[in-house]
């Protein structure tokens, strides 16, 4: 520690030097850099960033070129070593180098033509995920709003008006995109051979623990752009990830990234394509009902985050299809939808509202037959279809009820009028309006002397065994 202070201090305060005193620094310094840089430790690694973080602070990267060159020529990094922590403090360093001259030094590391590639599936999840932000942080480092020449500038400010262009759509060079696309495509390749196992154990769990590394850590370290711009053309592979039951981590950080990417504020150019990425997702993935019930909370969290730049149709089409699975043959789905469309119509306006309301009431016009006890129906199929319909009718004004927990809307003592008459019905439907009753008087039992006065005499009749607990003295 005392060592790197000291160094510290030199290489700092060495900026006015002559050119002879620096030669006899750097003829000093390199070789003991040299040595410590091969002899790191976890408990000495921090000390030698830290040295290196306050001499980079603020200045131009020509004043430590030798420097510079140790650290990326030196001792480069090799994907075949079995030493993995010293594999990784070679990446923290070339991190800390982006991170301390951003797009100044990527042609420098770049031109050093690093093995980062052949880190995708490397065996020690250290080096993974070093080498996972580190590929993300130096291709987006790439990104900068300068000009090669002053012909360029003014041919920008003469196409685009005084704001230039809109740089907010950069998806990164061609050989960024090409990298981005073949990581994707091994990892697809690496799962037709994937066998369930072990965890982390096959080359599919480790490319997708590295794959989901380099995105996150656009959430996390560096600049979103690159983030955005490519996950809505791998959303598929990463809903397919959350679900991967013989690894937990690879689950785990496929949901992360697919929260953080919901959680966005995007330009009004972009949301609505993000948003159509989702909702195709969800058409496709009707036969997979894991993936619906983790997609489908974060459409809500997507929605909320940019309600304001997404278009009256797209609103209405999310609507639409998350209304649709409240007939899904699993009853995940119905459940998970049915507090979507809950969220969902909290922010919906008066005219989606009365909409769901007619569309939902006329799912349960249609009342079941009537079956004896410990006798089938004569149509098993047409009464679970039936049934299917009559609960997605229950669940639709359900959300109705449930999304206003506060007030008493004019159309909602019909609703409930109406959720009363299926408490006879067969199960799941007779424990959803139970559920609903329960949490209708729990929010409003504080305020019930007012409420009830929205209630006619025939209603409130109809509703008080539903809203009064059973006495058994009565």
């Amino acid at each position: 520690r005392a060592a790197s202070e000291m160094i510290a201090g030199v290489l700092r305060g060495s900026k006015h030097w002559s050119r002879e005193s620096l030669e006899k620094m750097w003829g000093l310094v390199i070789p003991l850099l040299s040595t410590a840089f091969s002899k790191l430790r976890p408990d000495t690694l921090r000390f030698w960033q830290t040295c290196l973080r306050f001499a980079f602070a603020r200045r131009d990267p020509r004043r430590f070129l030798p420097l510079v060159r140790l650290i990326i020529y030196g001792n480069p990094f090799d994907p075949l070593s079995e030493a993995p922590f010293a594999e990784a403090a070679k990446i923290e360093l070339l991190l800390l180098l982006i991170n301390s001259w951003d797009w100044r030094i990527v042609s420098a590391i770049a031109a050093s033509k690093l093995r980062l590639h052949d880190a995708l599936a490397h065996p020690y999840k250290q080096v993974r995920d070093a080498a996972g932000i580190l590929m993300y942080t130096l291709y987006s480092a790439e990104y900068s709003v300068s000009y090669t020449n002053a012909e360029l500038a003014i041919d920008d400010l003469a196409r685009y008006g005084a704001t230039g262009r809109d740089f907010s759509h950069w998806a990164g060079s061609q050989k960024t995109q090409a990298f981005i696309k073949e990581m994707a495509s091994r990892v697809n390749e690496w799962k037709a051979d994937h066998i369930p196992s072990n965890e982390g154990t096959s080359n599919y769990s480790r490319g997708s623990k590295t794959l989901l590394t380099f995105f996150l850590a656009g959430f996390s370290y560096s600049s979103k752009r690159l983030a955005i711009e490519h996950i809505p053309s791998i959303l598929p592979m990463f809903s397919v990830l959350q679900e991967q039951n013989d690894d937990e981590e690879v689950a785990r950080l496929a949901r992360a990234v697919m929260q953080f990417f919901s959680q966005i504020l995007y330009t009004a150019q972009m949301s609505e394509g993000v948003t159509s990425k989702v909702l195709a997702l969800l058409e496709e993935s009707s036969n997979s009902w894991h993936v619906i019930t983790k997609t489908l909370p974060l459409l809500c969290t997507l929605t909320f985050s940019n309600r304001f730049s997404l278009s009256r149709e797209v609103r209405m089409r999310i609507v639409d299809t998350t209304a649709l699975f409240l007939e899904h043959d699993q009853i995940e789905v119905r459940q998970i939808a049915s507090k979507s469309l809950s969220s969902l119509v909290k922010c919906a306006s008066s005219n989606v509202i009365a909409d769901i309301n007619v569309k939902f009431s006329a799912k349960i016009s249609t009342r079941l037959p009537r079956v004896r006890y410990g006798k089938p129906p004569k149509d098993p199929a047409a009464y679970n279809r039936l049934v299917l319909t009559r609960h997605a009718g229950v669940l639709g004004l359900s959300c109705l009820v449930l999304a206003f927990p506060y007030n008493i809307p004019d159309w909602m003592p019909k609703v409930l009028v109406l959720l009363a008459g299926c408490i006879d019905d067969p199960n799941p439907i007779q424990s959803t309006v139970q559920l609903t009753f329960a949490e209708f008087r729990r929010t409003h039992m504080d305020t019930w002397h007012e409420d009830r006065k929205r209630f006619t005499s025939s209603q409130l009749e109809l509703l008080t065994d539903m809203l009064v607990s059973p006495c058994y003295y009565a």
